[in-house]
């Protein structure tokens, strides 16, 4: 009886140790998602890389430097080869820097665009413009010396030179007509440029400010003809003959109905003067048939022009995306 007690007593006192270690084991709990460090959280997408620029330099600075859509430049030099993506980018041949063709003596940095007008064009028309019949004082741009050390006088810069004209209409009792293009088919075709065949500024930076130079721009242009030549050749880009004429924004200082050309072929010809309305499509003088090479130029100095900024609605307004239904 005795030894019964002790082993139901020893069973009793093992259920009851075997409950206590059960009460006391932790319980088992859900498994916690650990909290991540910051170093190990998925990394956002980068930012996209900015598009790989075209040119060596970040603008143009010199002559010879080719321009290209993006506003990067790259000097043009012997053995210089440009890929595809290149030469369908590049926009412009710089040909000048300096302040000979300043009006107020401050540095220019001037290019010409690589497409050249073949088809022969007017100044003005004869029996339509006002300008043909008179003598444009304030875009005259006479010239002294002779080869390369011509010097230039008057109006030197033709950006302007088409508001002029109207200006100088309205002053001397015409009307200023000189926004319709078919009266002033040379003017317009460089103030357009963006639209004409094989300019590719469409849609670029570089879209505004052509215009058609003056008698001393088109010297600088031929004092550099054969690397502004070879540069824009390289672009796939017209190029100047021997041959070439192109008309000038410069009225003929001593005849009305003139206005200023350069031909290429040689200095002592290079500044001459025609009818406002040749187009030069039938022209021969001097045993030398006439090639067309009407241009376009612009002032690369300040670079690469800022966007156009977006309009922005008033305060107090909201737009349409902004309203909450």
């Amino acid at each position: 009886m005795k030894h019964q007690i002790t082993i139901t007593a020893l069973l009793i006192t093992a259920l009851l140790f075997a409950s206590c270690e059960k009460k006391s084991a932790p319980q088992a709990q859900p498994t916690a998602q650990a909290d991540t460090p910051a170093s190990a959280q998925p990394a956002e997408d980068p930012a996209p890389a900015p598009p790989a620029a075209y040119g060596e330099k970040s603008r143009p600075t010199d002559a010879l430097d080719i321009v290209f859509a993006d506003g990067t430049a790259t000097a043009w030099r012997e053995g210089l080869t440009l890929t595809r993506e290149q030469k369908e980018a590049a926009v412009a041949v710089i040909f000048y820097r300096g302040t000979e063709c300043s009006n107020d003596g401050s540095e220019r940095l001037l290019g010409v665009g690589l497409a050249h007008e073949r088809n022969g064009l007017a100044w003005c028309r004869r029996s339509e413009a006002n300008a043909y019949r008179m003598n444009i004082a304030t875009i005259q741009c006479p010239a002294r010396g002779d080869e390369r050390s011509l010097t230039f006088g008057g109006d030197l810069d033709g950006s302007d030179n088409l508001s002029q004209i109207g200006a100088y209409l309205a002053r001397h009792g015409g009307k200023d007509d000189t926004a319709d293009a078919q009266k002033y088919p040379a003017f317009h075709y460089a103030k357009d440029y963006a639209a004409q065949a094989g300019s590719r500024v469409a849609g670029s930076p570089f879209a505004d400010g052509w215009y058609l130079p003056t008698v001393a721009e088109l010297f600088q242009i031929w004092k550099n003809r054969e690397g502004v030549n070879a540069a824009s050749d390289l672009c796939g880009g017209d190029t100047f003959s021997r041959i070439s004429v192109c008309w000038s924004s410069s009225q003929n200082e001593n005849y009305d109905r003139y206005a200023d050309y350069w031909f290429f072929g040689m200095v002592e010809l290079g500044k001459c003067f025609g009818h406002k309305d040749t187009d030069f499509n039938s022209y021969s003088g001097d045993d030398l048939a006439a090639d067309n090479a009407h241009c376009a130029i612009r002032d690369f100095s300040g670079g690469t022009p800022a966007p156009a900024q977006t309009a922005q609605p008033p305060q107090g307004e909201q737009t349409a995306q902004n309203v909450l239904y």
